[in-house]
């Protein structure tokens, strides 16, 4: 699970991957439509977890509550 960040926007995007360098160059090259618009984007914060079923579960909660966002970015800041 990560965080990215919009350099310009400021503007966060929460996903999930298993390859994080090869996501991030996605994000930066405009080719995931949800953040083509705001780019450059910069990784702020992830979380390694066992399964893509944890890993889904974790995003959608984070997704949902913007407290649990927050805390979450806070604890695993880069």
């Amino acid at each position: 699970i990560y965080a990215v960040q919009s350099v310009l926007k400021k503007r966060i995007y929460i996903g999930q991957t298993k390859d994080l360098d090869r996501r991030l160059q996605y994000h930066n090259n405009g080719l995931v439509k949800s953040t083509s618009k705001d780019k450059p984007w910069e990784l702020i914060a992830f979380q390694k977890v066992e399964s893509v079923s944890q890993a889904r579960w974790i995003e959608r909660g984070l997704k949902k509550s913007r407290g649990k966002r927050v805390r979450w970015i806070e604890e695993r800041s880069l």
